[in-house]
C-alpha cells in the first residue's frame, strides 16, 4: 500500500479498497512520521502540531454500507525498525501544565529516548542519565484505529471518540479485534500509532512509538441497534471503549455501555447485567492526554452466561 499519510479521519477518497473477510499487510508509521531517530532529535520541529500521528487509509471495505457494524481483526504486528522513540515535551503529558489544564510551574525540559528491541523481540532497553539501562516489555499494538466520522465530520488524528480514533488502549495487539460502526459506505478504516510500548494512561504524553507492517482482515457484520461506542475482543475478554473528559464519564461511557453489551448478548435483563459488569469488570485506562481521554471496561468471557458470546 502507498506510504503517503493522512493526518484526519474523514474527508479522503479511499486510498485501497479489500475484501470483506481476507488478510492484507500496510505499513504505519511512528507518530512522528520517522523523523525523530536520535536523542538529539527536537520533536516539535521534525513533527509540527497538527503533522502528527500519521495515519495509513482511508481502507475501503467491499460490500460495508453506512450503519454496518465492521470487525477490524488485528492478525499480526510485526516491527518495522528494531528501535522505537518516546518524549517528554513541555506542556504536554498528565504531569505537565497545558493550555486546557495550565499552572504556573516550570515546563518540562524536552528530552527523547531510543529504545532498542532485542533480537528476541521480548524487551526494549535505553540508557538513562548517569548510564543506567532502563529495560521495559515489548508490548506492540496500535494506538489508534477508526473510521471516518458520522455526519461527514473531520478529525484530526489525536483525537478519540465513537469512530475510535487514537485510543491508546494497550488491549489492541496481536489477536484483538476492534467492532466500529461505519457511518459511510466502504468504512474508511484508518490505522497508525504504533507502540512498542505504553503503561496505562500514556503518562508523559507519548509511548514507545514505532513503526510497523501490520497484518489485519476487516469483516462486516450485521448492525446492531444496541452498538454505541467502540467495542474490543481478545481471547479472554470482552470490553467497550469510553472517550470523554472528565474521567469519570469516559468510564461511564465504557461501562454502561459494556453492561448493554452484555445483556444483549445474555438476554438478561439490565439489572442484572449491571450487577455482573459492577462485581468483574476491568478498567483500563488508555490516555489521560489527548483531547479526550479513554477509558477501557471489560470483563472476562469465561463469565459469561453460558451460550452467551459475542459475533
Amino acid at each position: 500500500m502507498t506510504k503517503d499519510f493522512v493526518f484526519h479521519f474523514g474527508g479522503h477518497e479511499a486510498a485501497l479498497t479489500v475484501a470483506p473477510g481476507k488478510p492484507f499487510t500496510v505499513f504505519t508509521e511512528d507518530c512522528f512520521s520517522g523523523r525523530l531517530t536520535s536523542v538529539e532529535g527536537q520533536p516539535r520541529v521534525v513533527a509540527p502540531y497538527p503533522k502528527v500521528n500519521p495515519l495509513t487509509g482511508p481502507i475501503a471495505v467491499e460490500g460495508v454500507r453506512a450503519g454496518d457494524i465492521i470487525a477490524i481483526r488485528l492478525i499480526a504486528l510485526e516491527p518495522a525498525r528494531n528501535w522505537g522513540v518516546a518524549t517528554i515535551s513541555p506542556n504536554f503529558g498528565l504531569l505537565s501544565g497545558t493550555r486546557a489544564a495550565p499552572n504556573l510551574q516550570p515546563e518540562q525540559q524536552e528530552r527523547v529516548w531510543i529504545w532498542r528491541l532485542d533480537g528476541e523481540r521480548r524487551q526494549l532497553s535505553t540508557t538513562a542519565s548517569g548510564g543506567v539501562e532502563l529495560t521495559v516489555p515489548f508490548r506492540p499494538f496500535h494506538g489508534t484505529v477508526g473510521v471516518a466520522p458520522a455526519h461527514s465530520e473531520v478529525r484530526l488524528s489525536v483525537v478519540p471518540g465513537d469512530f475510535g480514533g487514537n485510543l491508546d488502549i494497550p488491549d489492541l495487539g496481536p489477536g484483538a479485534t476492534l467492532y466500529l460502526r461505519a457511518n459511510i459506505d466502504g468504512g474508511h478504516v484508518y490505522i497508525g500509532d504504533g507502540h512498542y510500548a505504553q503503561g496505562d494512561g500514556e503518562i508523559a504524553g507519548t509511548a514507545i512509538e514505532g513503526a510497523f507492517n501490520t497484518t489485519l482482515a476487516i469483516e462486516r457484520c450485521e448492525p446492531d441497534r444496541s452498538f454505541d461506542w467502540p467495542r474490543l475482543e481478545t481471547e479472554s475478554e470482552i470490553g467497550v471503549i469510553g472517550c470523554g473528559r472528565p474521567l469519570e464519564d469516559a468510564v461511564r461511557i465504557a461501562a454502561a455501555g459494556l453492561a448493554r453489551w452484555v445483556q444483549a448478548l445474555s438476554g438478561m435483563d439490565g439489572h442484572d447485567s449491571h450487577q455482573l459488569v459492577s462485581q468483574c469488570c476491568r478498567l483500563r485506562v488508555g490516555n489521560l492526554v489527548n483531547p479526550a481521554y479513554s477509558v477501557l471496561c471489560a470483563i472476562p468471557k469465561s463469565l459469561l452466561p453460558a451460550g452467551a458470546r459475542p459475533r
